[in-house]
């Protein structure tokens, strides 16, 4: 079964160790050697999380020695990240990662919000007054640990899956999971704009405070104003869009954003 980008994160979280403990091992024998599976795993992971930055070049050879696997599993790794949106190859030139396209996240974030807005809608119709207040003690709890990291400066990892956690809460009460399965592979753009919008603007205490207000809305009687403060909370990029742009051009596509 195909394990979606929230749970990787979470279990990396549990565990603090990633699929990238097999790289670097030059010279593995191939009782060690990571398999293609986990060489692309953990290349788009370091993408998303902004360990290649965007618009870098990534080296066919170097990743070969660093992984200690052939050239042709890292050529298949590449095509892979190159049909995900990733990677741009180019003919007698090299492999650099994607730079971000802001205006496409912009979509991905709208259609975002529109499955979540219609989850919490879901919740209203569909759960009795105890399930209902079975999740807000669920999202009670999680909210507890997020303040752990109100004055971090990072998106640290744990924090990361705490941030997720929270929103498949509201997505698992309704048995919505398998719609998020189906836009995982577009929701991982999000994600890497998530992680740099989140350390860009030192976000954490803002996310947390954002998740308060999503959480005491759906305590209300009505559905609306929870469905008002997700989408509020997911709309991140108008606001920083222009100093993202300033500050880090060779990172977007975009030269400007409206």
């Amino acid at each position: 079964m195909k394990t979606n980008y929230f749970n990787r994160l979470r279990e990396e979280a549990e565990t603090e160790e990633g699929i990238s403990d097999a790289a670097g091992r030059e010279g593995a024998s191939d009782a060690v050697r990571p398999s293609s599976e986990s060489v692309y795993s953990d290349i788009l992971e370091k993408i998303i999380k902004l360990q290649y930055a965007p618009g870098e070049m990534i080296s066919e050879n170097q990743m070969a020695k660093e992984y200690g696997v052939s050239r042709t599993v890292i050529r298949s790794a590449f095509a892979r990240l190159e049909e995900a949106g990733f990677v741009e190859v180019y003919a007698k030139k090299g492999t650099y990662v994607s730079r971000m396209n802001l205006h496409y996240i912009a979509d991905l974030l709208m259609l975002r919000t529109a499955v979540e807005k219609e989850i919490i809608s879901e919740l209203y119709q569909k759960l009795d007054q105890k399930k209902r207040q079975e999740l807000i003690e669920r999202l009670e709890e999680n909210l507890e640990k997020q303040e752990k990291f109100r004055n971090s400066s990072g998106y640290l990892k744990a924090y990361q899956a705490l941030d997720q956690e929270f929103h498949y809460l509201m997505i698992q009460s309704v048995g919505r999971e398998s719609l998020m399965q189906l836009l995982d592979q577009n929701m991982l753009h999000i994600a890497r704009w998530r992680n740099f919008d989140v350390v860009f603007d030192q976000r954490v205490p803002e996310l947390i405070d954002e998740h308060r207000r999503i959480l005491e809305d759906l305590k209300r009687d009505t559905s609306e104003y929870a469905e008002h403060s997700i989408a509020a909370h997911l709309e991140t990029i108008t606001k920083i869009a222009k100093r993202a742009i300033h500050s880090y051009p060779l990172y977007f596509t975009d030269t400007e954003f409206s």
